[in-house]
């Protein structure tokens, strides 16, 4: 597999960059890393716009599509915490556009509330196989 492959590679470019296509289940997934500047980028930049609530919506609602549906990453935890970060943050934009304070502040706490549900419970299934996979080298 990929990881095999990357762990016996002695080409330097591979070497260094393990650490990076590490994070994703696939190699090729690493085009979300790329997605995810381009969306932190777009965030930033339609802040000037006079409808900026609007475009924030747009771009977190898609990107949350995104890596809901793709879970381009190795632990299954980041891509659930990614795409739910990504909803609240498009619920919080909602919420400022039309003065809903108590709901910006849902908002802005609700991925925090879900990193201390997944804490309790850190370890997936394929965190798991990784694992036990290494041990038995």
């Amino acid at each position: 597999t990929e990881r095999i492959m990357l762990d016996e590679s002695e080409d330097r470019l591979l070497i260094g960059s393990q650490s990076l296509l590490a994070k994703y289940t696939l190699s090729e997934d690493v085009w979300i890393y790329v997605v995810m500047k381009l969306y932190a980028v777009a965030l930033v930049c339609c802040i000037s716009m006079s409808d900026a609530w609007k475009w924030a919506i747009a771009f977190s609602l898609g990107m949350a599509l995104l890596v809901g549906v793709g879970q381009p990453y190795m632990r299954p935890q980041v891509s659930q915490l990614q795409s739910f970060g990504c909803v609240c943050l498009a619920t919080a934009s909602l919420a400022f556009a039309y003065d809903f304070p108590w709901l910006a502040r849902v908002g802005l706490l609700a991925p925090l509330l879900l990193l201390l549900w997944q804490v309790r419970f850190p370890d997936s299934t394929e965190a798991l196989a990784e694992r036990l996979y290494q041990e038995l080298e």
